[in-house]
């Protein structure tokens, strides 16, 4: 845990403490209310043990509204980064969408081949852009016709964007 999101649980457990002796709430009164034990009730209020479960147990038993404790933005930035290869992976899979739904890339017919020196990837990666291209098949973006060994791809005619999530 980061210390900016330990600081983010300190507050919090400050919070629901100072809501508790408003109301004149013991750890014992609170415990009846919620089923929390004393003891991680205390944890709670020192910034430690609190699960979103508990968190909203203590909104409710103590009527706080839980978005008041994020009025402010929180920053979304993972504590860890992904590593160097699947960065690239990520990366290169946007190019190839960008590719697919958004250029005229594909509205002539083109090799694997052709598609890795656009993307300057390695041309020892084929096989494995064989089957990104196969699988953008299978949705319906495009469509391949056999030449000889080796396939083309092309945008199918009636694909504009990219299909949505829910369907």
């Amino acid at each position: 845990m980061t210390d900016n999101d330990r600081g983010k649980l300190q507050a919090i457990g400050l919070r629901f403490r100072a809501k508790r002796h408003e109301l004149y709430y013991s750890l014992r009164d609170v415990s009846n209310l919620t089923g929390i034990s004393t003891g991680t009730l205390n944890g709670i209020e020192k910034g430690k043990d609190l699960t979103l479960t508990n968190f909203l147990l203590l909104c409710q038993s103590l009527q706080i509204q839980p978005k008041t404790f994020f009025e402010k933005d929180i920053e979304f930035k993972p504590p860890y980064s992904l590593p160097p290869d699947v960065q690239e992976r990520i990366a290169l899979s946007k190019k190839l969408d960008d590719l697919v739904y958004h250029s005229s890339f594909f509205h002539t017919p083109k090799r694997v081949a052709e598609v890795l020196d656009e993307l300057g990837v390695d041309k020892s990666q084929s096989n494995k852009f064989s089957v990104h291209l196969s699988a953008y098949c299978e949705e319906g973006a495009l469509e391949y016709k056999q030449r000889g060994n080796f396939k083309e791809y092309r945008k199918k005619s009636s694909t504009t964007s990219k299909p949505s999530e829910n369907g």
